[in-house]
């Protein structure tokens, strides 16, 4: 939770009924959220607490970018990891029907205030303007995750408050989504004075929209957007452990973080810290990925840590290092995420006029990390395969490797058990269907 928060506005959404249930814990009940400027922060301060919500960035969602793909494995005995691990997905998967839930729990937040915010008379326009793009970056971000993971989804611009007929939307197309997920953006670009980065900021404005246009394949906005972010600050931290755990005064690398106290109960520690130090060891570096790393670099520690037992050596992820307190931050962009995504769009615009512009931000990334620099010789007819290899590595276990190779249209290469392009996209979660007259059986996701 953030440092200001005076209460917690609790909402969420209850999928049986779709109604704005508030829960009667330290919160500010929804007719006085607009009454006073601390009652609105602390609202505020509730919509930036839904990113620690369990099945997003508290947990589900981050371990699910990798477990996905070939970045981790399944070691636990817990039957809905396992089943991303195997990419074989159903509808009631408790991490498919969780994420979904989570998320627009989130979206509803940012809309409740979003719908109420114009009639508040005690806060500046410019203040009031302030509040609104950083509500429009927080539900673009959250459309943009359900987009790539679900394709198709209900678009609910304004708040869910009762249980009334009009709350249940149908599935709105993927590309309007993406419209309005721009739309948002463009509005919080203009409108956003907050420079602190776990609040949302305009360079995490522009992060973002780098990565939605890199989506698109609209390469140019995504050099554009990158090459804003980098201008303004391109630094990569030298001191690994700035970027991750429980660190005080973020690293200048992080553009937009959910921090971690102990009282928010963030179990990314636990389900990947080995059972011999007290956790429960359920997603672990793969094969593939500790192959790729080579002798001498300085992510290894926090990649894959070695564990010496009876049994032989095991290696876990040490990015979230806390896990007695569960105290760990979670960094959404940083800057070495907008050089991959400048190299990325480059390749894909013209890889062999790009060329020594690509080279020189993939080496940026391993001079960082200990490594030799490639040189043009060994680099030629390999720059994709460094680009890729080097950001699986550079963000394994940060939740990106999945979307990275959604994105590009390299899962059915990189993944066995993905044999489908069905697999691309999760189902639509069984209970969306049970209740939601506007979306049927029919209109389920290919192959579920």
């Amino acid at each position: 939770m953030r440092k200001i928060l005076i209460a917690i506005l609790s909402l969420s959404i209850v999928s049986c009924d779709d109604w704005l249930d508030i829960k009667p814990k330290n919160y500010v009940a929804t007719d006085e959220v607009f009454a006073t400027r601390e009652n609105l922060y602390a609202a505020l301060t509730g919509c930036y607490d839904a990113l620690q919500l369990q099945h997003y960035y508290g947990r589900s969602f981050i371990i699910a970018g990798d477990l996905l793909s070939d970045n981790s494995v399944a070691k636990g005995t817990k039957m809905e990891l396992i089943a991303l691990d195997d990419n074989a997905l159903t509808p009631d998967n408790i991490i498919v029907e969780g994420i979904w839930e989570d998320i627009y729990t989130a979206v509803n937040r940012a809309n409740y205030i979003l719908a109420g915010i114009q009639k508040v008379n005690f806060l500046a326009e410019s203040q009031k303007n302030d509040i609104v793009g950083q509500l429009l970056f927080l539900r673009a971000l959250h459309y943009f995750n359900l987009v790539r993971l679900y394709g198709a989804v209900p678009l609910k611009l304004f708040p869910t408050i009762k249980n009334d007929p009009s709350n249940f939307l149908p599935r709105t197309p993927v590309l309007k989504v993406y419209e309005q997920i721009i739309a948002d953006l463009d509005s919080a670009e203009v409108t956003i004075q907050n420079t602190n980065p776990q609040w949302a900021t305009i360079r995490s404005v522009k992060a973002l929209k780098a990565l939605v246009y890199l989506t698109l394949n609209d390469y140019n906005n995504a050099i554009l957007f990158a090459n804003a972010c980098l201008t303004e600050n391109s630094t990569l931290e030298s001191d690994y452990s700035k970027l991750f755990g429980s660190y005080t005064e973020p690293s200048s690398e992080i553009i937009f973080y959910i921090p971690f106290i102990p009282s928010d109960n963030s179990r990314l520690a636990e389900y990947h810290f080995p059972n011999q130090l007290g956790g429960r060891y359920e997603n672990a570096p793969s094969s593939i990925l500790m192959n790729l790393i080579s002798t001498g670099d300085k992510r290894k520690k926090w990649i894959a840590e070695t564990l010496s037992t009876s049994s032989g050596s095991i290696y876990y992820t040490k990015k979230y290092p806390n896990l007695s307190t569960g105290a760990n931050n979670v960094a959404v962009f940083r800057n070495a995420e907008l050089f991959f995504i400048r190299a990325e769009a480059l390749y894909f615009s013209d890889s062999i006029s790009n060329f020594s512009t690509i080279l020189n931000d993939i080496n940026a990334i391993r001079q960082r990390a200990g490594l030799n620099p490639l040189d043009s010789a060994s680099a030629s007819g390999k720059l994709w395969t460094f680009l890729e290899n080097e950001k699986q590595l550079e963000f394994a276990f940060e939740g990106k490797r999945w979307f990275d190779l959604i994105r590009t249209n390299r899962a059915l290469v990189k993944i066995p058990t993905v044999t489908s392009v069905n697999q691309t996209l999760f189902p639509i979660p069984q209970s969306e269907i049970l209740y939601n007259p506007n979306i049927k059986p029919t209109d389920q996701n290919p192959g579920y």
